[in-house]
């Protein structure tokens, strides 16, 4: 079982492009040529991929057969299920919780009495708790796992310079790809960003 523990990769320089992409359809694309052309111009060691799909199919796409006659791994990366669990079990146990007193107070004739309040404030409280830790699941522990499996991954390689392409899920960057960036670039990364918001010499691959 791995643990979570973010260092940086020592003797190597690491450079990061950064991709989202609309959906798993880009994978299909026939013509790879642009993204041959990237991958070699920036000595590409590997790419990893935060999307939505099966890898097992995802192996089959014009984009994995132009990566594997390039002889360029990849890899899907993702919290594991063991990390995600305990913090899950939380969540649902404390929404189960919420749905039972929610259930109650929704069946009192004074909402207003002293239990009737007491009742919806522990909702409340309940609600915010829920939050607090779906945001840091998905916003904090999710790219951080991200990020140790981008840099586990550089660490096989011998090379003085490492570089990598994360294809990311618009979607999904929306919402982690400020904190994978920052959390690349706290341990030394160099990261280059392929977005909607950083187009960088106006490369579309």
């Amino acid at each position: 079982m791995e643990v979570l523990d973010l260092k940086p990769v020592k003797n190597k320089k690491i450079i990061a492009y950064m991709s989202s992409k609309e959906n798993g359809r880009y994978f299909q694309n026939k013509d790879t040529s642009k993204l041959t052309d990237f991958l070699k111009k920036k000595d590409v060691n590997f790419v990893t991929v935060d999307f939505q799909v099966n890898m097992k199919e995802f192996k089959k796409t014009p984009f994995a057969q132009t990566l594997d006659k390039l002889g360029i791994p990849y890899i899907q990366v993702d919290i594991p299920d063991y990390a995600m669990g305990y913090l899950y079990e939380e969540i649902v146990e404390k929404q189960e919780l919420q749905n039972e007193l929610f259930e109650e107070y929704d069946n009192m004739r004074d909402k207003e009495s002293f239990k009737g309040q007491s009742l919806k404030n522990w909702i409340d409280m309940l609600s915010e708790e829920i939050q607090e830790k779906e945001i840091f699941l998905s916003l904090k522990l999710r790219p951080q796992w991200i990020v140790k499996k981008m840099l586990d991954f550089a660490n096989r390689f011998e090379n003085e310079v490492v570089s990598f392409v994360h294809f990311v899920q618009e979607d999904i960057c929306e919402d982690i790809c400020p904190q994978v960036v920052t959390d690349l670039r706290d341990l030394g990364v160099k990261v280059i960003s392929y977005t909607k918001k950083h187009t960088i010499q106006n490369i579309i691959f």
